[in-house]
């Protein structure tokens, strides 16, 4: 029998397409109708794939506060890994709009540490930790993957999770310092769907990964410490913009497959506080969401005596080299940029409601202005940070 090349193709595109990956666990939205492809390259069925009964749930899926969930996938496509979060919004229907927290970063060998495909299922298993300062309630967990080999896709399932009390009672002091600290839970990262494009054959850094950061891939493939996760300005989801690469100080889980700890050839940078700084307010936590540069605010003029370098393309706003590493530009109090790998990042806009002190220092103090208002629907509250395991 001859097979003509369009059947051929017709084929292979449909095995392909069969072997892309989707969760398994937690047990997604509607499971049974889900199909494993990316998302639109549009971002028509961002979050989630939205389509019709998206959000019929097969099962609920019950996670106490500290303690671990297993997260497993379907499927072969792996296209050589890449980097994947887990984030969590309270929205049980999610939208555009709505507002995820990343709870994990993984960067590199996720869904699986691979050259290329596998030949079989996916077997790979990692796990994650529910922060034990997630309030009780319903939310919606999503599960984000940018695979490293192949078109330059998003991969998104979503699955509703009802977190419960945890069962460790806390003692009187280690209720103060949760109660006196505020979290910084960061956006989850958008791309390839909104007009910025990951770079293909890296495992991408996230612009703000979050406090619990685990490295499993190949060294060699992970993207250089400050290189962008994305090229381009993104229409939505707001976190693309960032060229700052990954930084912030981790709590360092642990948990998972392979080791959590960065693989020891990647570029590393000095230690430093996460960019997105924690406000002394203990009411929400402050995410500062980075705008475009046409639309950054006027600028307050900033000094140079400090022994600061860096050309200025706008009063206050530094760009080009600069020193000494890690010092912060606060730029008219609403928004600011930072010295990484010894170039200023872009100027990232501060969260509504919130100011910082203007002009250059070593530490960024984040405050809340008078007119301050609800920024997050999680109502979030510190977790106890441990040693980092983060560049």
């Amino acid at each position: 029998m001859m097979f003509t090349k369009s059947i051929i193709a017709a084929v292979l595109g449909a095995s392909m397409a069969n072997a892309h990956m989707i969760m398994s666990n937690p047990v997604p939205y509607s499971k049974d109708s889900l199909n494993n492809s990316p998302l639109a390259a549009d971002g028509s069925d961002f979050p989630c794939k939205l389509r019709d009964n998206t959000f019929d749930v097969t099962k609920e899926n019950i996670i106490a506060q500290g303690g671990s969930q297993e997260l497993t996938f379907e499927g072969s496509a792996v296209h050589g890994g890449g980097s994947c979060q887990i984030s969590l919004t309270t929205d049980r229907q999610p939208t555009k709009n709505s507002e995820w927290k990343v709870i994990k970063s993984f960067e590199g060998g996720c869904p699986a540490n691979a050259e290329g495909n596998l030949p079989g299922n996916d077997n790979s298993k990692f796990s994650f930790d529910m922060p034990e300062d997630i309030e009780a309630g319903k939310y919606t967990l999503a599960w984000t993957w940018f695979n490293r080999i192949g078109n330059r896709e998003m991969y998104m399932n979503c699955a509703p999770v009802t977190v419960t009390s945890g069962s460790k009672k806390r003692t009187p002091d280690e209720i103060k310092i949760i109660e006196k600290r505020s979290s910084n839970y960061p956006p989850m990262f958008v791309a390839n769907v909104n007009g910025c494009t990951t770079k293909e054959g890296v495992d991408i850094r996230f612009p703000q990964p979050g406090d619990n950061v685990q490295y499993l891939g190949e060294k060699a493939n992970l993207a250089a410490d400050g290189s962008e996760a994305c090229s381009g300005t993104p229409s939505f989801g707001g976190s693309g913009d960032s060229g700052s690469g990954s930084s912030g100080s981790g709590s360092g889980s642990g948990s998972g497959s392979g080791s959590s700890a960065e693989p020891t050839s990647a570029p590393t940078s000095s230690a430093a506080p996460d960019p997105a700084p924690a406000p002394t307010q203990t009411s929400a936590p402050v995410i500062p969401q980075p705008v475009p540069s046409s639309t950054q605010p006027a600028p307050a003029p900033s000094a140079s005596s400090d022994g600061s370098s860096g050309t200025s393309s706008g009063a206050g706003t530094l760009s080009g080299p600069c020193s000494p590493e890690g010092q912060w530009n606060c730029i008219g109090g609403s928004s600011f940029q930072r010295c990484a790998g010894g170039q200023w990042t872009p100027a990232q806009q501060l969260a509504a409601g919130t100011k910082c002190d203007g002009g250059l220092s070593s530490e960024l103090s984040v405050s809340a202005s008078k007119r301050a208002v609800e920024i997050s629907k999680l109502r979030f509250r510190k977790r106890t940070i441990g040693d980092s395991n983060h560049a």
